[in-house]
């Protein structure tokens, strides 16, 4: 092994090394860097937890280069590998990831490594505090009885002036909470396409959606094969 490693560069460089750290840390993984071959400059964020096989990180530039911190501008895909006594396989394969953002592939990762690990993953953020809109006041969602409605801290629903209800201002700042953002031509300014946003609070509850989904939709299977194991034509007559 490589005696000399490469520091991982800051945030403020906008290289993937840092992504990858605080993503992963954020999943309670923790992880160093090793440099598999002395002859070869590609270095790997290495995971590992006692009594399971080392997770290698890295991620792969658009002109083939192989370093878990290369510029965020050549990312092609994140990958993370592991190697036990049945074989060699992704633990999370980027290149099969639609949303190649690399904010978006780091946090994916990450979670992929810790599930894979076990590692426990810190307690949940609590919701952000959310202000008014109009106002900027403090305000919070009280329902009851199917209805609700934003109330401040005097129990009000409308500002101070009377002329608004309180409504909550957009959590993200980059696609006011729509999940994505448009694409414009250099030339004429006009839209020509959508991305997903990859601000960290919607990638957060873009995977939390997709989660529930998929929840939901094995719990309908399940009751469905469970419904037709005891089904008679006398419950569910053909058509």
């Amino acid at each position: 092994m490589a005696v000399t490693l490469t520091r991982t560069r800051p945030a403020a460089d906008l290289h993937m090394g840092a992504l990858l750290r605080g993503a992963l840390a954020r999943q309670g993984v923790t992880v160093y860097v090793e440099r598999p071959w002395t002859s070869l400059p590609n270095e790997y964020l290495v995971a590992a937890v006692p009594g399971r096989a080392r997770v290698w990180i890295h991620a792969m530039s658009c002109s083939g280069a192989t370093h878990y911190d290369i510029p965020l501008g050549e990312l092609m895909a994140v990958a993370a590998v592991v190697t036990d006594e049945t074989n060699t396989r992704f633990v999370y394969d980027g290149f099969s990831d639609d949303n190649a953002r690399p904010l978006a592939q780091a946090e994916a990762c990450a979670e992929a490594v810790a599930a894979f690990l076990g590692t426990q993953t810190p307690e949940p953020e609590p919701e952000p505090e959310r202000e008014c809109l109009h106002c900027g006041r403090g305000i919070e969602w009280i329902e009851a009885d199917g209805q609700g409605a934003w109330y401040d801290s005097s129990n009000w629903i409308g500002c101070v002036d009377g002329a608004n209800l309180h409504a909550p201002a957009p959590l993200c700042g980059w696609c006011e909470d729509y999940g994505v953002i448009e694409i414009f031509h250099e030339s004429t300014d006009a839209v020509i396409g959508h991305r997903p946003c990859d601000n960290r609070p919607c990638v957060k509850r873009r995977t939390k959606a997709a989660a529930e989904a998929e929840a939901e939709r094995a719990r309908t299977e399940a009751e469905a094969e469970a419904h037709t194991a005891v089904c008679t034509p006398q419950c569910c007559p053909p058509f």
